[in-house]
């Protein structure tokens, strides 16, 4: 099976293969892209890094694809990904998170919904595995599938915050050097799951909340209209009678999809915006206050400061300057 395209679509161009691994670039139609490296690191066991900037991906899978079982690994090191289930109910990985899925649980879209994703996916199907895996299973004692099973039974999402053992394991991960990583990652593919082990019949993993796919797609339009609308006086009961939603359920959806209120996102659109305008026109301050919905100009100061830790006014001469060199 091309596992690559199973999880990741096919639209992809195909930039280094050695006999390390395969590093691909996908674009999608928006002309957003995200970058995958594949290792195979045992028979049935392969690691794909993630670098995606694009708030989608389809994959291939199909209800034929799961005649066998295979697991998902992933663990976020930054951004925000949307674990969508085959009920179409979602739940969200933020940094630090760590989940463990039976891929035929998931949907065959992945949703990013601040299009910036970093991290790690384990991809695992026992019945692949090879004499090798059943020796290390034999000297540590354990079954890699027994864990996975239980850990996800009831075809259940396992999923937690960032342990100190889990940030252990993965923050190394990322720093391995290229020409040790087949070796390195077999060693930490064991350190997970004996740390696994310790886990698997207490499952200390926090309760999330689930969140149907009608309040998701109400808690993305507002975004999108809050990103349009930056610089008007919005209430969250202005918001909560336009798009016909409960406001205490708009603000759990809302923070739990995009990781911020609604007016964290109101904000940061209004001082980037503010940001290019001081580094581009010649506006004043005054008016570029007024531009992005600052009526009171110290508020406007308090809050650029708080987010560039520089004045609006020592912004904008440091940019003039360097536009002049």
């Amino acid at each position: 099976m091309d596992y690559m395209s199973h999880l990741y679509g096919r639209n992809k161009k195909k930039i280094i293969e050695n006999s390390k691994g395969r590093i691909h670039q996908y674009c999608n139609l928006e002309n957003e892209k995200y970058i995958i490296t594949e290792y195979e690191v045992f028979k049935g066991v392969r690691v794909f890094y993630n670098d995606i900037h694009t708030s989608k991906i389809i994959s291939n899978a199909s209800e034929t694809s799961f005649n066998d079982m295979r697991y998902e690994i992933n663990h976020c090191r930054e951004g925000r990904f949307e674990c969508v289930l085959r009920d179409g109910t979602a739940t969200y990985m933020e940094a630090g998170d760590f989940a463990i899925n039976l891929m035929s649980n998931n949907a065959k879209e992945s949703f990013f919904p601040i299009s910036h994703y970093h991290g790690v996916t384990f991809c695992i199907t026992p019945s692949e595995f090879d004499e090798e895996l059943k020796l290390l299973e034999k000297m540590f004692e354990i079954s890699y599938e027994d864990i996975l099973k239980e850990l996800c039974s009831n075809n259940n999402l396992f999923i937690q915050h960032a342990t100190s053992e889990i940030e252990h394991i993965f923050s190394e991960i990322y720093k391995v050097p290229d020409y040790i990583v087949i070796g390195y990652l077999k060693v930490k593919f064991q350190e997970l799951f004996l740390y696994l082990t310790t886990v698997k019949n207490n499952a200390p993993y926090c309760s999330r909340q689930y969140f149907g796919k009608s309040n998701i797609e109400i808690a993305k339009k507002i975004n999108e209209y809050v990103s349009q609308n930056y610089s008007e006086t919005i209430t969250y009961e202005k918001l909560s009678e336009k798009f016909n939603i409960k406001i205490t359920t708009m603000k759990n959806c809302y923070k739990n999809v995009f990781g911020e209120t609604v007016n964290d996102t109101i904000i940061k659109k209004r001082l980037a915006v503010a940001a290019n305008l001081l580094r581009q026109s010649s506006l004043s301050i005054s008016e570029i206050a007024l531009n992005v919905g600052y009526t009171d100009h110290s508020k406007f100061s308090n809050a650029f400061k708080k987010k560039y830790n520089l004045t609006p006014s020592e912004y904008k001469r440091i940019s003039k300057t360097a536009r002049s060199v």
